[in-house]
């Protein structure tokens, strides 16, 4: 004997009281890790809160006159100070019956988050001061004297019109002239890197200088996505140039002027140069997780923090490109 049932769903049950299967994944936000370690050294900061590079200024020449006692020139000194002074944190917490209940280690999920955000707010960091670096004057050394000046003002671009940014080949020759002008002051071309969001690594992907085998061979593939150099200085897509104004960053404070807050013509930038020596940069806490039960809360805590800063060293290997 068969029996036929009615309706759409073989069971009596209607969906919203049946139990779903688990389909094995936690989805999180899409971030990648921290890449300026890479590009730029970090100084670890124990024992003070402040850390320094001293500056040198130039050597002068002179020619030995035969009979005439040579007269000494003074070199001068300057340094440039950077002060960590900030923890910035990432805090979860789960019940204690929560965490027993769920089907996942929300614990472990939820601490790898908290290190994508913190290493994108790492790395955010540096791009702001090299764009604020792009801008600098050149830093004074002793008296101010020209011919004992060693280190210059910042390298920026800014473009013609309003959709400038979007052509590739004004792009490509705006950040080739910061290269270039880095070059003149023999500044080494092959240890820099240039910093572009996705859509302008793309943009450059359509300048025939940069792709046709004819002009350059082996730089790129257009198929593939890919561009390796602009005049000899790598290239690297990153979306943590920042397009819109920064104001209350988490590391600006008065005793720093608010230095990492990022004013509306600086947001503008759509490239950035950046040597290795370009900025001065120290961590007291590197990234660190804990997990840890209170008792009287009864509780799971998951703290993400790192305490680090970064400011400007060598305003002339900073460069940046602005969009009109």
């Amino acid at each position: 004997m068969s029996y036929e049932i009615p309706g759409p769903n073989l069971s009596e049950v209607g969906h919203e009281l049946l139990l779903e299967q688990y389909g094995g994944e936690v989805e999180s936000q899409f971030k990648k890790s921290a890449i300026m370690r890479q590009y730029a050294r970090i100084r670890p900061v124990r024992g003070t809160d402040t850390i320094s590079n001293n500056r040198v200024g130039r050597t002068t020449l002179r020619a030995l006159t035969p009979g005439v006692r040579p007269q000494a020139e003074t070199t001068p000194f300057g340094k440039v100070a950077l002060t960590v002074d900030t923890v910035v944190l990432a805090r979860d917490n789960r019940s204690m019956l929560n965490e027993l209940q769920v089907h996942f280690d929300a614990r472990m999920e939820l601490a790898q988050d908290h290190g994508k955000e913190l290493g994108y707010f790492f790395d955010q960091a540096f791009i702001i001061m090299a764009i604020k670096g792009s801008k600098a004057a050149a830093p004074v050394l002793g008296d101010g004297t020209p011919s004992k000046q060693s280190i210059g003002a910042g390298k920026n671009k800014t473009l013609s019109a309003a959709g400038d940014e979007l052509d590739p080949d004004k792009l490509a020759a705006a950040i080739s002239s910061i290269v270039v002008s880095m070059e003149e002051e023999e500044i080494p071309v092959e240890e820099l890197v240039i910093f572009v969001r996705p859509t302008h690594f793309d943009i450059l992907l359509n300048s025939n200088k940069l792709i046709n085998k004819f002009y350059t061979e082996g730089n790129g593939d257009y198929a593939k996505g890919e561009i390796h150099q602009i005049k000899g200085a790598r290239i690297v897509k990153t979306a943590r140039i920042p397009t819109a104004p920064i104001t209350g960053h988490f590391l600006s404070n008065a005793q720093n002027g608010n230095a990492y807050d990022v004013s509306a013509a600086e947001a503008k930038a759509v490239a950035v140069v950046l040597h290795p020596k370009a900025l001065l940069a120290g961590e007291t806490i590197p990234l660190t997780s804990d997990i840890w039960f209170n008792r009287e809360e009864k509780q799971w805590f998951i703290d993400s923090f790192l305490a680090f800063g970064v400011t400007v060293n060598r305003p002339d290997v900073c460069g940046a490109v602005f969009k009109a």
